[in-house]
């Protein structure tokens, strides 16, 4: 792009800065925490809003049937917003989930958590970052770039999702299962300081062991299922160990990681335990495959079973977030079509990582649309804790990036 356009769209988005803030904060004012879920209000501004910005905008009502089947209390909303070009273009999707985490005790927050409050050169709220600074960002660099004279070919779509705190299954998952949303890629909530090429697939096991009760003066008439599971916990350390000397080649994925989130076990101090439950959480990274990981899991189970003829156990899949590993090639345009707007914008480049989490890119990519995952804010934000914020002109810089790429992209 020519020095002239460039700091034409610079001067845009600087013209544009309480714009940004003020549809920030008036995102933040609207609670939208899951749980339970409370997509309505957050839902009508956007219709309001975008319309308003020149948007096409759906708000995509999830059918009761679903959401009643889900367990869930309230409706599920998603919106798509379309900025149509001129057409014979690529389309350029933004996707960023409309729900936060609870705020906890506000009390904890030196700002309300719903306030939106401006300090230290930072916005403060449930949100800031996580992620109504990153759908900001997405639907500012999309105005931004329609008020100047560029041709714009292909479309932009902003795809506002719910429920990504839960896993998304009915909002990205079901945008894209259902046909709502089409485009050539699609940039993902993510972080100002990296590119993200890859994710971590997840795999959740429960564990189970059997034992038989007795009162603890006659432990010898029982079996204890917390004694034989300590035996799985080892096993499990052993496995961590191992899977530590199998790295992944990205940078920023470690290993495949072994986490044991919950242990249940016993009913009384004084009687042995006949069974006791353990949850376990593995991140794998794209070197790995869940099967092969389940596999390894029962290899050490029935390991167990061979030394000591008493032990009992029952493996199952916790299948409500599982996914595999989801990665979009280093190769990619758009990896490099980022990195050139991040060029032109602060002259550097980004590293590109893997991590290990999970987001909603994996439902682009299973809809083969490639994704990585980019925004404004970092790790330091305070995501998911008390006083989370974003740095005000990391939101401008990151929109000004946002706002080079969608042109090279669109136009």
């Amino acid at each position: 792009m020519n020095e002239t356009k460039m700091q034409e769209l610079f001067q845009v988005v600087e013209e544009m800065r309480p714009q940004i803030i003020t549809f920030l904060q008036s995102l933040i004012q609207i609670p939208s925490e899951n749980p339970p879920g409370n997509y309505v209000e957050i839902c009508e501004f956007l219709e309001k809003g975008l319309t308003e910005l020149g948007f096409e905008v759906q708000v995509i009502s999830v059918p009761d049937g679903l959401t009643q089947a889900a367990g869930l209390s309230t409706p599920r909303k998603n919106v798509v917003a379309i900025l149509r070009g001129s057409g014979g273009g690529r389309n350029l999707i933004f996707n960023s989930h409309l729900d936060t985490v609870p705020a906890g005790d506000p009390a904890q927050w030196d700002y309300p958590p719903f306030s939106g409050a401006i300090a230290n050169g930072r916005i403060y709220g449930r949100g800031a970052t996580d992620s109504k600074g990153r759908l900001s960002a997405y639907i500012m660099a999309a105005v931004a770039l329609a008020k100047t004279d560029i041709v714009r070919k292909g479309d932009v779509i902003i795809a506002a999702t719910c429920d990504e705190e839960t896993g998304g299954i009915l909002g990205a998952g079901y945008i894209n299962q259902n046909g709502h949303v089409h485009g050539d890629m699609v940039i993902v909530e993510g972080y100002s300081n990296h590119i993200v090429r890859a994710m971590a697939g997840v795999l959740q096991l429960k564990i189970v062991t059997e034992g038989i009760p007795a009162h603890a003066g006659y432990k010898w008439k029982g079996l204890n299922a917390v004694e034989k599971m300590a035996k799985v916990v080892q096993g499990l350390e052993k496995l961590q160990e191992e899977l530590e000397g199998e790295p992944s080649s990205i940078p920023g994925m470690k290993y495949t990681t072994v986490n044991i989130g919950t242990i249940q076990g016993g009913t009384k101090v004084n009687v042995v335990p006949a069974s006791c439950e353990i949850e376990v959480d593995f991140r794998v990274i794209p070197e790995h495959s869940l099967d092969s990981l389940y596999s390894r899991v029962e290899a050490i189970l029935q390991s167990l079973e061979l030394e000591d003829p008493t032990f009992k156990a029952k493996l199952t899949r916790i299948t409500d977030f599982q996914t595999e590993p989801t990665i979009t090639d280093e190769s990619s345009p758009l990896i490099s079509e980022l990195q050139q707007a991040v060029q032109e914008v602060t002259g550097r480049t980004l590293p590109v990582v893997g991590i290990l989490a999970q987001a909603d890119t994996r439902w682009f990519i299973q809809n083969g649309i490639p994704g990585i995952n980019f925004g404004p804010g970092t790790s330091e934000n305070s995501i998911h804790g008390f006083n989370e914020c974003m740095e005000i002109e990391d939101l401008i810089q990151t929109t000004k990036i946002l706002t080079v790429l969608t042109k090279n992209i669109v136009g």
